[in-house]
């Protein structure tokens, strides 16, 4: 299906100006409610939400720009998105990092408040866990490396806080050892979370194959149209939101126009009907077919002007030393109805390219022909040995 860009980004953009006041937000009361209660794990987690903080600012950057071309992108850049997406990934690493210091190994002090403590915990637990799914679905409908990112990053804000509520709980009541078990099962996600987020920006950035949906979405397009005679190779590979494809056919047509003007419509159905692609490139070559003409007669040698009437099927197939001729019994002769359709795929899978016939009466038969891509090329003579094969233009 096509895909709108401006509306992708326009989307892109406003989710994350929403990123960018949610962690002003989190940080805010967090570093509010940390100095009011005396929580070291409290303040220390705002610390963390500006560095979130810093991280959406980036991707906003980072969006904006991944939008523009110019000359020296001429593709775009929107690769910017996993660069991005990769420093999201250092920025969760960081953020465990700062869990476990602080937690496991910082100087726990007796708490002020737990109420303002945990008022404060509440409030971010709630906004964390809303807007990290919200933002992780628009993400994933936009096809944003970069939203999906921000929201992973988000939601170890909401593990972090879990691990807040403990240590508040743990500062109160002094139980330390409570403490240090569930921050390292938190540290755990924490680092899952950064080290697929990783991965994936990496291999886009080394330009990894595109996903094999897509591939099998691409060859089942292809497998609609009768005139490739042969998928050679197909890749492709991901920047940012989009997907490059680049296919390599032999397709079978008697003219490069024909061949050109079929390449660019097939450029188009898998535009429309593939999601996110920005670019198809697709490189032909003529089939490898050997040149084969049919000529259809009565028992008598008579050439036939219409494929029910045809008794024989006689195929001419070109070789170094001339044309070798093949007698075949028309298969289509004894049926009542779809004759015309019944030959003309039977030529097909024979590898004719073209038929000599007499003028035929109607176009039915002509409308089978073309369905099948074979040549009608017709003749005033009336039986077969008055043809010279050689002087045939296929």
């Amino acid at each position: 299906m096509t895909v709108d860009k401006v509306l992708i980004f326009k989307t892109k953009r406003r989710i994350v100006i929403y990123s960018v006041l949610v962690n002003l937000f989190l940080s805010t009361i967090k570093l509010i409610g940390g100095y009011l209660s005396s929580s070291s794990a409290l303040i220390a987690d705002g610390v963390h939400s500006l560095s979130d903080l810093a991280a959406a600012l980036s991707i906003l950057v980072g969006i904006i720009l991944s939008n523009r071309k110019s000359r020296q992108f001429p593709y775009g850049m929107y690769k910017i998105e996993n660069l991005v997406s990769l420093v999201s990934a250092f920025a969760i690493f960081f953020a465990g990092y700062e869990i476990g210091r602080e937690v496991l190994f910082g100087k726990m002090e007796k708490m002020n408040s737990l109420p303002i403590a945990l008022t404060a915990i509440g409030l971010t637990l709630i906004t964390t866990f809303i807007f990290s799914t919200y933002e992780l679905k628009k993400g994933k409908e936009v096809n944003s490396p970069g939203l999906i990112a921000d929201a992973k990053h988000v939601m170890t804000d909401f593990y972090s806080s879990l691990v807040v509520v403990v240590g508040v709980i743990a500062q109160y009541l002094q139980i330390l050892w409570l403490l240090k078990i569930v921050v390292i099962i938190i540290i755990g996600f924490v680092f899952y979370s950064g080290f697929h987020i990783l991965r994936e920006a990496i291999k886009v950035l080394l330009d990894a194959s595109v996903d094999r949906d897509t591939i099998e979405q691409v060859k089942k397009i292809i497998d609609e149209h009768k005139q490739i005679a042969r998928l050679n190779a197909i890749q492709g590979r991901n920047s940012g939101s989009y997907k490059f494809l680049e296919l390599d056919l032999a397709v079978d047509f008697d003219t490069l126009e024909e061949a050109h003007e079929f390449v660019e419509h097939l450029k188009h159905h898998i535009l429309s009907e593939v999601e996110f692609v920005e670019d198809v490139v697709i490189h032909f070559e003529p089939a490898n077919k050997e040149h084969k003409i049919a000529v259809l007669t009565s028992e008598t040698g008579k050439i036939s002007s219409h494929f029910g009437g045809a008794s024989h099927i006689h195929i001419f197939t070109k070789t170094d030393e001339g044309y070798k001729q093949e007698i075949l019994t028309n298969p289509a002769q004894s049926l009542d109805h779809g004759k015309s359709l019944e030959l003309s795929e039977f030529l097909h899978h024979k590898g004719v390219r073209c038929i000599v016939m007499r003028p035929a009466v109607n176009d039915r038969p002509l409308k089978a022909l073309e369905a099948f891509h074979i040549k009608p090329i017709f003749t005033d003579k009336t039986y077969i040995d008055q043809i010279n094969i050689n002087e045939i233009k296929c």
